[in-house]
């Protein structure tokens, strides 16, 4: 086996662009060819849709016997190639041709960046180790590690941060509740931290706490995706680090005690801090991965409070960029919109809106086969209502799939390419087969 079939121009595997925008089934298509034209056999297609017949070529009249050109030499017949899987054993042959050991975590990083779609570089592993040095290695900080590199960043703290976003999924929704709720024990902490704090000072952070919590019922309302293609974050973000500053503020005047007031004071304190601090690093994450970087993961991630939902919920929304770079916006005739909500009769539902020209395609993704034919169901009922609703803005409908596939059935496959097995998506030539 020729081993330069292995190296790209930068010297490194790369797999070529990941399915960044899966759809159910595996394809090595560009996103503007896909899941428009086409539907796998387990899935339910509704609308119309229409394909190009198969064209033949014209056939060249035959000539005459008495004219036919001399007989060319037959070219000799090209090598076979064969297809086979990328193993492991290439990846570690790989790392030692690039000078980067082979090492049981630099193998499992190796086939984790090439699964990603990053390019298994010298350049990309030194860039990578040198941002995991210094913590724990977990899965979700080298997934993190390696989209902040797609998205040409390198802070440890925002690593930190998405590296939890990853392996905790936290919700804004519930995170939001949870802060209010302590706010509320910690009003009631003050109130009675006799001696603790001044009593003026009680009396203004009471008014203050008051005002916070009005603000987050504000925010919870009307925190949504603005229509000029970014997310208005910047209310929130600052609404909680004013509310952290003020904490942190308190906590340095209140008098330390033993007695069970203080006590009381310093937890409640001590949680609402907590539970701040976590809903910036909620938006910090978001914020990541909202950057514009490499096409494969140039994206606008928000997590929306649902106001329709009876409890604290989600609304997460994926709306991916054309090109890549800062140059790089959202084009309205070339896109896919990703929404992720836990519906009340229906469960979680992932809804992929496909955007080509004026067509548009929707494919409506559930977890649990029970709620299938009902999802069929419903959607065939209402899908002359998102005809009309679409065009109204001048979008045509052109079909749509409904799909049971928990696998696909989040916003996550959508910010990390998710792929069952490293052989199912790369392959390469073996010339001297």
């Amino acid at each position: 086996m020729a081993g330069g079939e292995l190296n790209t121009s930068a010297g490194g595997i790369h797999p070529g662009k990941p399915v960044i925008w899966p759809t159910g089934k595996s394809s090595s298509s560009s996103s503007s060819s896909a899941p428009v034209s086409s539907a796998p056999t387990t899935q339910t297609s509704g609308g119309v849709k229409t394909g190009a017949p198969a064209q033949t070529a014209p056939t060249a009249p035959a000539k005459p016997a008495d004219t036919a050109a001399p007989a060319k030499p037959t070219p000799a017949a090209p090598a076979p190639s064969v297809a086979r899987p990328l193993t492991i054993e290439d990846i570690r042959a790989h790392l030692l041709k690039i000078n980067v050991p082979d090492t049981d975590f630099n193998m499992k990083l190796a086939s984790l960046m090439i699964k990603d779609g990053l390019e298994l570089s010298s350049a990309n592993m030194v860039k990578l180790l040198s941002m995991l040095g210094g913590t724990n290695k977990s899965l979700s900080l080298q997934e993190a590690a390696i989209m902040m590199l797609m998205k040409g960043m390198d802070d440890p703290k925002a690593l930190e941060s998405l590296g939890k976003f990853f392996s905790e999924n936290p919700q804004m929704a519930s995170q939001m509740a949870a802060l209010q709720e302590s706010m509320m024990a910690l009003t009631t902490a003050l109130g009675v931290s006799q001696g603790l704090l001044d009593p003026a000072l009680v009396t203004q952070l009471g008014a203050l706490m008051a005002q916070f919590d009005e603000s987050l019922k504000m925010l919870n309302e009307n925190y949504q995706f603005s229509g000029n293609n970014s997310v208005d974050a910047n209310g929130m973000m600052n609404a909680m680090k004013s509310l952290k500053a003020l904490l942190e503020g308190v906590q340095g005047k209140a008098q330390v005690s033993d007695s069970a007031e203080a006590q009381i004071l310093q937890a409640s304190l001590n949680e609402t801090l907590n539970r701040t601090n976590q809903m910036i690093e909620n938006l910090v994450a978001q914020g990541v991965l909202s950057q514009k970087g490499r096409e494969e993961a140039n994206f606008i991630y928000q997590q929306v409070p649902n106001s329709e939902a009876k409890t604290p919920q989600n609304m997460e929304i994926v709306v991916k960029r054309e090109g890549a770079g800062e140059q790089s916006g959202v084009d309205y005739e070339n896109t896919q919109v990703v929404m992720s909500l836990q519906t009340t009769n229906l469960g979680k539902m992932v809804c992929s809106i496909i955007v080509r020209g004026k067509k548009v395609y929707v494919i409506f993704v559930f977890n649990e086969k029970d709620y299938g034919d009902e999802a069929r169901a419903m959607i065939s009922k209402e899908f002359g209502n998102l005809q009309k609703n679409l065009a109204d803005k001048s979008f045509v409908v052109t079909g749509y799939q409904v799909k049971v596939d928990p696998a696909m059935c989040a916003v996550r496959p959508y910010l990390i390419s998710m792929l069952p097995t490293l052989e199912a998506q790369l392959r390469k030539i073996d010339l001297e087969a």
